[in-house]
């Protein structure tokens, strides 16, 4: 009988132990899937990915790029008018970071974890993480989908 009150007192309480955001976190309708390991790999390895940023780019005037990612971990990338060379790879299984040397507008590292929705390939930066996903699924950096996939970005930003 301890056990029954115990397990009905967590249900309880578990709404003020979790997070605000954390009830967020899958709001993707629980069918996201994280990319990892040779499945991340297997994705981006030269593929050319067609996507938008959640927020409008000021620089380039436009949501929208695209990028392809070649085997040996170079890439072209272009938004708006702008175009840069980049470098891709996958760091600790599960992430996927960008630089790119010769630019002067992206002048750092940029590293994502990437999950899949509905033919969506969602990134987000670190910050937006938590030990269970996204703090909150709306705040992805980037979306895209695969070139040649079938699949587009029709749906408007949300």
């Amino acid at each position: 009988m301890k056990h029954i009150v115990r397990g009905f007192l967590l249900l309880l309480l578990l709404p003020m132990i979790l997070p605000a955001d954390q009830s967020r976190a899958n709001q993707s309708g629980g069918a996201a899937a994280q990319m990892k390991g040779e499945a991340l790999r297997f994705v981006f390895s030269q593929t050319m990915m067609v996507g938008e940023y959640r927020e409008y780019r000021d620089v380039t005037r436009t949501y929208n790029y695209t990028e392809f990612h070649f085997a040996d971990g170079t890439t072209d990338y272009i938004e708006g008018r702008k175009s840069e060379d980049g470098r891709w790879k996958i760091i600790g299984d599960d992430k996927i970071c960008y630089k790119y040397p010769k630019s002067r507008y992206y002048t750092q590292t940029y590293c994502f974890f990437v999950f899949k929705s509905d033919g969506y390939y969602y990134k987000f930066a670190p910050r937006n993480m938590t030990l269970h996903g996204p703090r909150n699924w709306n705040k992805w950096s980037s979306r895209a989908i695969r070139k040649g996939s079938g699949g587009s970005c029709a749906e408007p930003v949300g």
